[in-house]
């Protein structure tokens, strides 16, 4: 759960980023490190379900998911779960798009002041 939490407040971070312009400075430092927490958020939350599952990982299997974690994290879930990867597949869907429309509803307003007279 908090996986999902962290997964929706960085993809909330960088849409609304991207939804007002893409501003310099704080702005911009705040998307760069929602960048790096959804892939830091994702490679731990499989270091940690391997664990729990009693699965062996490859040493560096964390860094691997960290660089690769949209083709890595799939993979992972289906090897370990088979069918059953839909779920978490389709809440990481669910939480993304409810985080884009979270970010679009904020930034709305925003975007709308250029085309003000």
């Amino acid at each position: 759960m908090l996986a999902l939490l962290c997964i929706f407040c960085t993809t909330a971070v960088l849409e609304l980023h991207k939804f007002i312009g893409e501003p310099g400075g704080l702005p911009a430092v705040g998307a760069i490190a929602a960048n790096y927490l959804m892939a830091a958020s994702i490679a731990l939350w499989i270091q940690i379900d391997a664990h729990e599952r009693g699965r062996s990982v490859a040493y560096d299997f964390d860094t691997l998911v960290f660089i690769l974690w949209p083709v890595i994290a799939p993979i992972y879930l289906f090897r370990t779960r088979g069918t059953r990867a839909f779920g978490p597949l389709g809440a990481f869907v669910a939480v993304t798009v409810l985080a884009y429309l979270f970010a679009l509803f904020l930034g709305y307003p925003h975007s709308m002041k250029s085309f003000a007279p």
